[in-house]
């Protein structure tokens, strides 16, 4: 396809307003305002949605239009330890719906707003406690939740999921109430199997894509989480093998959305700016450096649509332990005319 510089060269035209529909890389002069303008790929903006109602760290599924927050740490407004409260976004407001089953937190979710899951984790309520490792796997359908098989071994602290409600994959996360970090994989598939580990033993990592094709990166290699890596690795439902790294090593990435060759991550600590993965190397996104509020070990973007343009971020705060009711919505790069200033 042309572009408009190779139909009409440089040439810049003078009209009285602005076109109705300009091409991309079309440039003209408005002489009733008396700018300079031009028709570009704009950048991808962080915009803040409707507040969720239970201020927590929950973890989140589905789309920007059609969200999923559950579980997590709650506050109330005081802490209340594990929670069971689940939200349903549809684009603007969260609706509170029917509780899970189970109250935890430190746990990991995907899929859709009518076909998700959410596993493992620390069970019990209450600020001080106790607090128990937990196998659970819980499903929701859009209107209920279903406890599912358990997991063979717990986990907590970031066991990221990848792929989809009823074919993922299980990585890593900790193996006890102390934080210590483990490199083991389970895999689902309407039952539990133990897959190869990972190359290394974290907690707090992220990653992005299908049980068959995902990327992970980053997490804590010690039990205080202040040891942090800045690995990825590329999974092939088999093994895992090294990618480039992350500018910066940092944990609590739950923010991701994408897949293995394109995806967006957030919410790492510390607070780095919005990354994109584009199936070989991170790169700083210029567009959305961060997020409108500085967010720290963010909720798990939504992912169901495979796709890096548009994604939910729900959850955290500035600071380990703030939790808000902040809600979050990506947009990526779009078309847009902007006036060009000369200094």
């Amino acid at each position: 396809m042309s572009t408009y510089k190779e139909i009409h060269g440089l040439k810049i035209k003078k009209v009285s307003s602005d076109p109705p529909a300009p091409q991309r890389g079309q440039m003209w002069y408005n002489t009733t305002t008396g700018s300079l303008k031009i028709r570009a790929l704009g950048p991808g903006v962080w915009t803040t949605g409707g507040n969720m109602n239970t201020k927590r760290s929950s973890t989140t599924a589905g789309t920007v239009t059609a969200g999923l927050a559950s579980h997590g740490y709650g506050y109330s407004p005081s802490p209340v330890g594990g929670s069971v409260a689940t939200e349903e976004y549809n684009g603007t407001s969260w609706t509170s719906v029917n509780n899970a089953n189970q109250a935890r937190y430190q746990t990991s979710a995907l899929g859709t707003q009518t076909a998700s899951v959410v596993f493992g984790g620390l069970n019990g309520t209450g600020d001080a406690g106790p607090y128990t490792m937990s196998t659970a796997f819980e499903g929701y359908d859009g209107t209920t939740w279903t406890n599912l098989t358990a997991a063979p071994t717990a986990k907590a602290g970031g066991p990221t999921l990848l792929g989809t409600s009823t074919l993922l994959v299980q990585v890593a996360g900790n193996t006890n109430g102390s934080g210590e970090p483990g490199n083991g994989v389970q895999e689902y598939n309407g039952s539990w199997s133990a897959g190869e580990n990972y190359p290394t033993s974290v907690s707090g990592l992220t990653g992005a894509g299908t049980q068959t094709a995902a990327v992970t990166c980053g997490g804590a290699t010690n039990a205080p989480g202040t040891t942090k890596t800045a690995n990825a690795f590329e999974y092939d439902g088999t093994d895992f093998s090294a990618t480039g790294a992350l500018p910066t090593a940092a944990n609590s990435g739950g923010g991701r959305s994408g897949t293995q060759t394109s995806a967006l991550f957030c919410g790492f600590n510390p607070g780095i700016a919005t990354l994109d993965y584009d199936g070989s190397s991170f790169s700083v996104n210029p567009a959305t450096p961060s997020l409108t509020t500085p967010a720290f070990g963010v909720s798990a973007m939504s992912n169901s649509d495979n796709t890096n343009t548009a994604a939910l971020a729900a959850g955290r705060g500035p600071t380990s332990g703030d939790n808000l009711f902040t809600t979050e919505e990506y947009a990526g790069p779009s078309d847009a005319t902007t006036t060009v200033t000369v200094s």
